[in-house]
């Protein structure tokens, strides 16, 4: 009987390994932040690791500013919360380089963890617009080479790249990326891994899902049943499921 399902966070990144790429689900919000496993990563103490996600800049304190609980009603998470966003692992500086679309904090007065350590040259950064990263990701889960796109030509960003023109407009190569773990949220599962998203955890979850060797998501809810019109994320994209700790968070 396949049963995706495992007990806890902990055995579910059991073996993730320094200097290991993984991709993360999500931008801003909680819905959309895979906390839980990001914290079991956290724990873990590995070094080297190579993020990919959208945003990362935030640490434990930057994050005071994420979520929504439901309507227009803002949530903002207190620390017994357990808000750990990918920023997190910058912040223990377990990051060697970060493949991002937004780094900082947007803030005159600090740096956010992943910029500070790019400051003292401890933390590389390749930064890329939020498309170009989706579809980096989505060729590396579909087995291609990389993607043409007009985004970044004439630009630090496509700097040394292949420059191709089509119908006369010029376009630059982004190889695909294919990391080593996948880490994701969404709303439901079932054993087998059929997904179902809600609120901002459909934004780049259902992209990253897949796009590494090995994906491991949070969710709230297990469920026997889910309306195939409904699936967002087939289970073949999927190789672990955990519980989150923070379900009772975002109803």
């Amino acid at each position: 009987m396949i049963n995706k399902v495992v007990e806890s966070a902990a055995e579910a990144v059991a073996d993730i390994e320094s200097g290991a790429m993984i991709a993360f689900g999500g931008f801003v919000g909680v819905p959309g932040v895979p906390s839980t496993l990001i914290k079991a990563i956290a724990e873990r103490g590995l070094r080297d690791l190579t993020i990919i996600a959208c945003e990362s800049g935030r640490g434990r304190a930057g994050a005071q500013s994420y979520g929504v609980r439901g309507g227009d009603q803002p949530y903002i998470p207190e620390p017994e919360d357990g808000v750990y966003p990918v920023g997190y692992l910058a912040e223990l500086g377990q990051v060697r380089k970060a493949i991002t679309t937004f780094s900082s904090l947007n803030s005159p007065n600090f740096d956010g963890p992943l910029e500070a350590g790019v400051r003292r040259g401890d933390v590389e950064i390749e930064l890329i617009g939020q498309g170009s990263l989706c579809e980096r990701l989505r060729c590396g889960r579909a087995g291609l080479g990389g993607v043409y796109t007009p985004v970044g030509v004439g630009t630090k960003i496509g700097a040394g790249k292949d420059i191709r023109h089509f119908d006369g407009v010029p376009h630059v190569l982004e190889t695909a990326l294919r990391p080593d773990f996948s880490i994701i949220s969404a709303y439901q599962a079932d054993r087998f891994g059929n997904l179902v998203y809600r609120h901002g955890a459909r934004t780049t979850n259902p992209v990253v899902a897949g796009s590494g060797n090995v994906t491991i998501v949070e969710v709230e809810e297990v469920v026997d049943y889910l309306d195939p019109q409904h699936i967002v994320t087939p289970s073949p994209y999927v190789d672990r499921i955990v519980l989150s700790d923070r379900r009772l968070m975002v109803r």
